[in-house]
């Protein structure tokens, strides 16, 4: 196994930093409307027409051809003296000259039921023959809104359901994205139950279902997780076959010689990023390169380590394989003191509820690690406090993720 680059147990900062880092946007790759949501767009998406394709009616009214009065004609082809009624938004008739609005017109039917529409005249209110709108009047020309090619949304907008509505609108069939990472879990451990709480000594798996929704709420696409026991060749095998960009395994981490995870990855010849965090909790997690390229990810088995791990490596991951510019985290004042890490050197990573204190902006008030595998705290919370060592004190100011 390559060990380049690898430090020991690095600071949660450097490792959140490698994790932000170690991947770059997967290809541009073209997708059906009903495939790119949640994805960011590869390019700009331009007019393919233009809007109005034809030119349209601008208000409900008599599209004339030439001067009155006009007999009004089902015809939607006009000679000289005809009229056609109109509704806005819709076509033209042909040879049409002008839109006369229905408030300016007087409608008046003689005899053979032949309809004469006469101009208004604005002071009296009177049928005069010589009013008549100019040419072009009430008339939407084609291209007026949009002119084809025009950019209508930018590249690297998330793909929404209004923005799919407007791809729609605009004509378009599919949309190049940045290809969404395909993010794999495999849950090790044959004594984890599916089913029911923890008994007879053995716990309830509380990441098999967690973790790929984690995974696709960042925008991935996560594939049901595998269950396979801890063995060597069995963990093998799920590596070389998962056909994902980043694999996730929960459990097996502990840094000693007979780790599984670690002598597969051993066997496979990866490259060692990341070998233990000085973190509370989460401390033995692991990222690793595999030689084609794939990421592996090991979280703890500790559901609470295993958030922690997600938090601080998966969520990078996912960000960069996507074309999501990283951000600068917000800020929250402590209410209260933060949980202590394990270590003195250790970041703290501690679910907190935010409050908006008005003028003074916001508030973190820390949850307590409490209840089933001490996930109250995190089930709970709006974000989790990056707590760097000798910080965490009420009225201390820190940064926090989104939950």
């Amino acid at each position: 196994m390559s060990t380049e680059g690898l430090e020991g147990v690095l600071p949660w900062s450097a490792a959140h930093q490698i994790a932000s880092t170690c991947a770059q946007p997967l290809p541009a790759v073209r997708a059906r409307l009903d495939e790119a949501s949640g994805s960011l767009l590869a390019s700009s998406i331009l007019m393919l027409d233009d809007d109005p394709a034809e030119n349209i009616a601008a208000v409900n009214g008599y599209a004339l051809c030439g001067q009155g009065p006009w007999r009004r004609t089902p015809e939607e082809t006009l000679a000289p003296g005809e009229c056609f009624m109109v509704r806005a938004g819709t076509p033209m008739p042909e040879h049409a000259d002008a839109v006369m609005p229905l408030e300016q017109a007087v409608s008046e039917q003689g005899r053979g039921n032949i309809i004469t529409v006469t101009g208004r005249d604005i002071l009296s209110g009177l049928a005069d023959e010589r009013v008549r709108p100019a040419f072009g009047d009430g008339v939407m020309l084609r291209g007026s809104r949009t002119p084809q090619g025009t950019q209508i949304l930018p590249a690297g907008r998330l793909v929404t359901a209004s923005v799919l509505a407007l791809m729609a609108a605009a004509g378009h069939d599919d949309v190049p994205i940045t290809r969404p990472p395909i993010v794999g879990t495999l849950v090790l451990g044959s004594s984890l139950l599916t089913s029911g709480g923890s008994r007879l000594g053995r716990a309830r798996d509380a990441l098999g279902d967690s973790v790929p929704a984690f995974v696709a709420a960042l925008g991935a696409r996560a594939n049901p997780a595998v269950r396979a026991p801890d063995m060597h060749e069995v963990i093998r095998a799920e590596i070389e076959d998962a056909n994902v960009d980043v694999l996730i395994t929960t459990g097996s981490t502990a840094p000693d010689s007979d780790n599984s995870v670690r002598h597969v990855l051993r066997d496979l010849d990866a490259r060692w990023l990341i070998d233990g965090v000085a973190v509370t909790p989460g401390a033995q997690m692991l990222l690793a390169r595999l030689p084609d390229g794939r990421l592996i990810v090991g979280l703890p088995g500790s559901p609470q380590s295993a958030f922690a791990g997600l938090v601080t490596l998966v969520s990078p991951i996912i960000r960069s394989l996507r074309g999501v510019p990283r951000e600068d985290y917000p800020t929250a004042v402590l209410v209260d003191d933060a949980p202590r890490a394990d270590f003195a050197d250790d970041t703290r990573l501690a679910p907190v509820r935010l409050e908006d204190d008005g003028a003074d902006g916001l508030l973190a008030r820390p949850m307590l690690d409490s209840g089933p595998a001490g996930l109250i705290g995190w089930g709970n919370a709006d974000a989790i406090a990056i707590v760097p060592p000798g910080t965490g004190i009420k009225g201390d100011t820190i940064s926090f993720i989104m939950l």
